[in-house]
């Protein structure tokens, strides 16, 4: 996973649940750099920390987290990407290509998700989402800050899960 998102988890994790949250989560965790891929078990553990100290659940630590970094960390990080799209849809759609597409040249260790991508028009937008990770609720998170970072109300609905058994999360999102 890409040392970006723990970096982020970390910022979350400050601004959401306090200082001494953070401490405790991260507490004997190396200093995660920006440009380095790690394992994906070394987030999951620090997820599963977050749940302990935070009491919420997996889904809704994800969820948040997922808002966070699209709203905040993202927006800041790569505000010419951003604003190289004027909707919130049209940014969803460059995601995978070149977004991911870059993320995989540049570090082949991250893995980004698989995202799919159709435009169903005035009728929104589907993502096929697909990752061991199976961490979609973050994914969910994620297109909800999009949303915000181009003050628009996006409806995000998952018409499938990985978790119930399917083989990709599909979600619909639409466009208010």
């Amino acid at each position: 996973m890409h040392g970006l998102i723990f970096a982020s988890f970390r910022d979350y994790l400050v601004s959401e649940h306090g200082e001494d949250a953070a401490s405790e989560v991260l507490a004997g965790e190396p200093l995660y750099s920006l440009g380095e891929a790690y394992a994906d078990e070394q987030f999951l553990e620090l997820l599963e920390r977050a749940c302990g100290r935070t009491g919420l659940s997996r889904d809704e630590i994800l969820f948040e987290f997922g808002v966070f970094t699209a709203a905040t960390t993202f927006a800041r990080l790569y505000s010419v990407v951003f604003k190289a799209s004027s909707t919130a849809r049209d940014f969803l759609l460059t995601v995978e290509e070149p977004i991911h597409d870059v993320i995989r040249v540049v570090l082949p260790d991250a893995r980004p998700p698989e995202l799919a991508m159709t435009d169903f028009g005035q009728d929104g937008l589907e993502i096929v989402y697909t990752s061991p990770r199976r961490i979609c609720a973050m994914l969910r998170g994620l297109v909800e800050g999009t949303g915000r970072v181009y003050d628009e109300t996006l409806q995000v609905e998952e018409l499938e899960c990985m978790h119930q058994g399917a083989a990709a999360c599909r979600l619909l999102v639409r466009f208010a």
